[in-house]
């Protein structure tokens, strides 16, 4: 059976969401964090639901796939269809990183689920990695594959400023966020709290679970996060 690699309709990603294969009750969750991050630059590992997934966010930011899966006798005859928004390597994930020059949005890893490899792509992520980027891994709830999983996203991210949280259900998927990469934050087009133009909306506050405390707002920060409680309480909510 051949895979189409043709992004998902908003019909067919909700009827996969409700699927039971392994990342099916994942789809919904990188499709919107993949819009809410204005996501540019997508890289995807592994070909399957998360391709088209992220080929239909990407309709929706105007960014560009970058997938890599090295099983190149499955899936060759995938190379004719690369465009504008898709492109394909069918290499290991060393020489494709290798390739990829970023800043980097967003990345959904669901291939390789051994330590070794899967540190070895970390490694090579986050120097790349925008601040407040996204790194989604998939099976790090996985009987047979959280210990390996887990122990290499401990060892990659040592030095790397980073917080994370697991969700529990279809093997488990681990969202790590870079607090603190080598790029700056992309500006997102996210509508406003009440109506606030971009530059009076408050500036998220980064968490580094590094030294286990919130970084310190700027004073501007701060002013607007303060101007903005003074609306609620005057509105009386």
């Amino acid at each position: 059976m051949t895979f189409d690699p043709r992004p998902f309709t908003q019909a067919e990603i909700w009827e996969a969401a409700h699927g039971t294969q392994g990342f099916s009750k994942h789809l919904l969750t990188i499709y919107s964090m993949a819009i809410g991050l204005d996501a540019q630059c997508i890289i995807d590992f592994g070909l399957g639901g998360t391709t088209k997934t992220l080929r239909l966010a990407a309709t929706v930011t105007g960014g560009t796939v970058y997938s890599c899966d090295c099983d190149r006798e499955r899936f060759a005859y995938l190379l004719s269809q690369q465009e504008d928004h898709w492109k394909l390597d069918l290499s290991g994930s060393d020489s494709f990183l290798r390739s990829v020059g970023g800043p980097v949005d967003f990345v959904v890893h669901d291939s390789a689920h051994d330590y070794y490899q899967v540190k070895l792509d970390l490694e090579a992520l986050l120097p790349k990695m925008r601040t407040f980027g996204l790194i989604c891994l998939h099976d790090t709830q996985q009987p047979e594959l959280r210990d390996d999983m887990v122990s290499a996203i401990r060892d990659a991210t040592k030095g790397w400023q980073v917080s994370l949280t697991s969700l529990p259900y279809s093997a488990g998927l681990t969202i790590l966020r870079v607090e603190k990469g080598n790029h700056p934050e992309r500006p997102t087009r996210s509508t406003m709290p009440d109506g606030l133009a971009p530059d009076t909306a408050p500036a998220p506050m980064a968490m580094s679970f590094a030294d286990g405390s919130p970084q310190n707002p700027t004073d501007a920060g701060l002013m607007r996060y303060l101007r903005w409680r003074l609306r609620k309480i005057v509105k009386g909510y």
